[in-house]
């Protein structure tokens, strides 16, 4: 056990180093909203309470987008250009965004028709994406993925959601998904993560669904957005998963 302990430490000392080195704004804002958990702030506390106040700090400290560098255009380049097709390809009419964050990429792309539903569990968040950008055919709703039913919706986009999330909550999610009726799921994973590490919701690490405690199968379709960190969008069966 303590040499397991020991080797789960050197793994998220070196994703703190790469971290670090490659993306030194996020390993800031990483720093700010962990001390906030460990002052007390977070703890035991409901994702909407954490997620809240990440949002109204502006912890990511991004001038872009409220939601990171992760939701700006630069970043979400690869991933613009490939969802329409993907959904094309999964034959969606509509699709069910957990989490939605401020919409920020999202608006840049044309659906073409496919219904669309974001979802956060910011109040703001949701009421600011409504009062801008909701219109016939595209709606946004204030619900928590890991409990509150879901729409239905033939796929489910849950792009940069898990890594701020704790298995528990990672696994309520995926089980919610599954009860929602929807058909595919398409998530962000890491392929250059060898192994997992738990965190406290609202924390951040980047997560590869292939591997324990998920141990998701290969993915029918796998979009590569970052080969740097590993970042890609698989594409998975909701059906076939754990």
């Amino acid at each position: 056990m303590r040499f397991a302990f020991r080797g789960a430490c050197d793994v998220f000392e070196r994703a703190k180093v790469f971290m670090k080195a490659k993306f030194p704004r996020a390993a800031s804002a990483y720093r700010r909203v962990a001390g906030k958990r460990r002052a007390g702030r977070f703890t035991n506390a409901r994702a909407e309470e954490v997620f809240t106040e990440i949002y109204r700090a502006n912890s990511w400290k991004n001038a872009e987008s409220a939601s990171g560098r992760g939701s700006t255009l630069e970043r979400t380049r690869v991933i613009r250009a490939a969802l329409p097709e993907l959904l094309r390809e999964t034959r969606a009419n509509s699709l069910f965004d957990a989490a939605c964050g401020d919409f920020n990429w999202m608006r840049e792309i044309n659906l073409r028709g496919i219904a669309y539903t974001g979802a956060d569990v910011v109040r703001q968040l949701v009421e600011r994406n409504q009062t801008l950008y909701g219109c016939e055919g595209r709606a946004f709703l204030f619900l928590d993925i890991t409990r509150d039913q879901l729409p239905a919706a033939d796929a489910i986009l849950c792009r940069d959601c898990f890594i701020h999330l704790s298995f528990r909550d990672i696994r309520a999610s995926v089980a919610n998904f599954k009860r929602s009726g929807a058909t595919f799921l398409l998530a962000t994973t890491h392929a250059s993560v060898a192994e997992n590490i738990d965190i406290t919701t609202g924390d951040w690490r980047s997560v590869n669904l292939l591997l324990p405690p998920f141990n998701f199968p290969a993915p029918q379709r796998l979009v590569e957005e970052d080969a740097e960190s590993g970042k890609s969008l698989g594409v998975w069966r909701l059906e076939e998963l754990p």
